[in-house]
């Protein structure tokens, strides 16, 4: 078997788990097991690939389902960047469904909790390897659903209120969406991602405009995107959300849903909606850099006021990602490489300290730092994983935080210094907001208060899958800060494909997609060098 029919793998494994466990629902411990064993496969699928195409002549594998040529049929693509995306929302997904085994309740997990856990997978899966917009939409759609289910799980008031808001802003998004994949349609006559990096390309070489009203639609698209990855000002849905559903489930959120709305950003923009010099490109581009600064520091300054681990880790998610805007405003190679690796790192620790709060409401009955303390005695090795886990999110160097936001900031000196400024006001402000819940959940010597409410149900199962989910999440932590070079190198090469999309186009479009492209550019070098030429005394 080729290994590009491997690939429709991570869409087939959690699809046809998804369905098995509707028909499980009442068999919950086999249910688990399957679930674990498909998000392993998964996992192994995604690393071993990645291992492969280090050493593969374009790092680049293509299947075209049924056999239909690109751009006319659908086009699945693993590269490196949906690989390391792919390999780390795999071991994200594994980590917090364990976890959920000692915080859902026995009832919520026998209505279609396991299979809406796989169906929220096959949807982030899907959106990490399609190759064009339309299937982009339809991955989101298959995502949003499962989280609507998700989100509800308990049926509070509360959670009906947040759950809303969440589904009525993302109906309008996913509007916004399609309409603008028709505009997009109805402007290239396509929609596969390397046929349109290859009419923007064209168009380039020949000196010609892109046609009237793509940079509108380029903003368009913009806002979609940013309303997933909860960029401002479009973040508004995410605290409340995240605050009101289960842990485990809020945990998998904030590793996850917020990471595929950046993803589209970094593989549609650089290498199609603001590649190059565009018109485009000059409105996108301080729209982001704006929107970075304002992400991280408003973001942080939340983070800071609030007094409830739960909200503070939420806020959070919002002020980490303005450092990947950061590194899609800077759009070279070296920023979206860091963008990558801060990316993957984020989802790994951001989702391992919502396991870590779900362990102290566990230990507390409550996640308010006034009524928690003392923690450190009674369970010092959740006291470690949290330190590390938080230190990471900082970015303390050698851990895993540090890399990414080295490179970013660093990059970002030359070009958008304010931007650089703004990073590192927001990672010592990080730093102040995780000191604080350290001091009031571990280090303060008050006893930490136990509640036994119906919400929090302290009694609900074991502790032990809670802890095998946090060091699953930590332990991959570590080894993103102490084995960063391997994992950068792959980063490198995303970033470098995103930059200069040429190995991307022949990849899916075939070796001849770019020869009138290379005849334009070759004309074009002629007439610039007979001209320099002609002045030259």
């Amino acid at each position: 078997m080729k290994l590009e029919n491997l690939i429709i793998l991570f869409v087939a494994i959690p699809m046809g788990t998804g369905v098995i466990g509707v028909l499980l629902k009442q068999r919950v411990q086999i249910a688990r097991v399957l679930g674990v064993l498909s998000f392993l496969a998964t996992s192994a699928l995604a690393v071993g690939l990645l291992v492969h195409l280090r050493s593969h002549p374009t790092g680049i594998l293509v299947s075209q389902m049924g056999a239909w040529p690109a751009p006319f049929g659908i086009s699945v693509v693993f590269d490196s960047l949906s690989g390391l995306l792919l390999a780390a929302s795999s071991l994200v997904a594994l980590g917090c469904y364990v976890h959920s085994f000692s915080t859902v309740e026995p009832t919520a997990e026998k209505r279609y909790f396991h299979a809406l856990v796989q169906l929220l997978m096959f949807g982030v899966n899907l959106a990490f390897l399609t190759g064009d917009l339309f299937n982009l939409f339809v991955s989101f759609e298959i995502m949003l659903m499962a989280s609507y289910c998700l989100l509800t799980f308990g049926g509070t008031r509360l959670q009906m209120t947040q759950a809303y808001k969440y589904v009525l802003l993302n109906l309008i998004g996913s509007t916004v969406f399609v309409i603008g994949a028709g505009l997009v349609y109805g402007m290239t006559g396509t929609l596969n991602f390397a046929d349109l990096a290859l009419f923007v390309a064209e168009r380039q070489a020949q000196g010609r405009a892109l046609p009237p009203g793509f940079a509108a639609l380029s903003i368009a698209l913009l806002l979609v995107f940013g309303l997933k990855g909860a960029i401002f000002p479009l973040w508004f849905w995410l605290p409340d959300t995240y605050y009101t559903c289960n842990v485990s489930i809020a945990g998998l959120f904030a590793g996850m849903l917020t990471k595929v709305g950046i993803y589209a950003i970094a593989r549609t923009f650089p290498m199609i909606f603001a590649h190059g010099g565009s018109d485009a490109a000059k409105i996108v581009m301080p729209i982001l850099a704006i929107s970075a600064a304002f992400t991280m520091f408003l973001g942080v300054l939340g983070a800071v006021s609030h007094h409830n681990i739960r909200r503070i880790l939420a806020v959070h998610v919002i002020s980490q990602v303005g450092y990947m805007v950061f590194g899609l405003a800077l759009m070279t190679q070296i920023a979206l490489a860091g963008c990558l690796f801060y990316m993957i790192q984020h989802m790994v620790v951001k989702s391992c300290l919502f396991l870590c709060c779900g362990i102290i409401e566990r230990h507390t009955g409550t996640d308010d730092l006034d009524r928690s303390g003392g923690l450190l005695r009674r369970d010092w090795y959740l006291a470690l994983v949290f330190f590390i886990a938080a230190m990471s999110l900082v970015g303390l160097p050698p851990l895993s935080g540090f890399f990414g936001k080295l490179v970013i900031v660093r990059e970002g000196w030359d070009t958008r210094w304010w931007l650089s400024i703004f990073g590192l006001l927001t990672g010592a402000l990080t730093l102040l907001s995780m000191l604080k819940i350290w001091s009031y959940c571990f280090w303060s010597p008050q006893a930490a208060a136990i509640e036994r409410t119906p919400e929090n149900l302290p009694n609900r199962g074991s502790l032990r899958p809670a802890y095998a989910g946090a060091t699953l999440l930590v332990l991959v932590a570590l080894f993103l800060g102490f084995g960063a070079q391997p994992v950068y190198e792959i980063a490198f090469r995303a970033g470098r494909q995103l930059a200069d999309p040429d190995e991307y186009i022949v990849a899916v479009l075939g070796p001849g997609a770019l020869d009138e492209v290379a005849k334009y550019r070759a004309t074009s070098a002629q007439l610039a060098a007979g001209r320099a030429a002609e002045v030259t005394p």
